[in-house]
């Protein structure tokens, strides 16, 4: 009986975790992951490196969700 109540707490701990690794995943930012173009947007503004800039922040919000996704199984599971 013991050893039930130790592996359910466990495994009830572990899920707290997954859940909480899910929600910081989502919604804390990938830091510096588009610093270098916004620097050079900064540098030498035109719409070419606005519009670079603009597509590695998109691209943020797919890292994201792939970090995102282990969490989101384990917390399913």
């Amino acid at each position: 009986m013991g050893l039930n109540r130790s592996i359910y707490v466990i495994l009830w701990i572990f899920e707290v975790l997954a859940i909480v690794g899910l929600a910081l995943a989502l919604m804390l930012p990938v830091q510096d992951y588009a610093l270098r173009e916004f620097i050079q947007w900064r540098q030498h503004p035109s719409s070419e490196t606005y519009q670079a800039f603009l597509q590695k922040r998109r691209e943020e919000s797919t890292v994201r969700l792939i970090i995102a996704l282990p969490f989101g199984v384990a917390a399913g599971l």
